[in-house]
């Protein structure tokens, strides 16, 4: 009779064990899923030909980014859209919004360009 409970007690905490690590994971997958389109929601990313101004400005109003970026550097910045765009040599500046390349010369007077993206 002993060793028949202690058989059916080391059977019992082995599923157990594997149940918990199984349950760990479940959730953390749609944790991962969630958090990326939170933060990828808007996400601006800067390639600079030329030494240019910039200031990036989430929906709250807050500055995300303010300041001079010179040529070779890049800038990569997320906040909550819509987000504003200031450039001081627009054509010195490759701009991208999640991933989607965006032309800035519709949004450029003179050397300057202000755009908003994700809105």
């Amino acid at each position: 009779a002993t060793p028949a409970p202690a058989a059916q007690a080391a059977p019992t905490p082995t599923p157990v064990t594997p149940v918990a690590p199984a349950s760990v994971a479940a959730p953390a997958a749609p944790v991962t899923e969630a958090a990326p389109a939170v933060a990828g929601a808007g996400k601006v990313d800067v390639q600079y030909t030329a030494d240019c101004w910039t200031q990036v400005t989430d929906a709250n109003g807050k500055v995300l980014f303010g300041g001079l970026k010179r040529k070779g550097e890049n800038l990569e910045v997320s906040g909550k859209p819509p987000l504003s765009l200031r450039l001081g040599y627009a054509r010195g500046a490759q701009v991208t919004y999640n991933g989607q390349a965006v032309d800035v010369a519709p949004f450029t007077s003179g050397e300057t360009a202000r755009l908003k993206l994700g809105q």
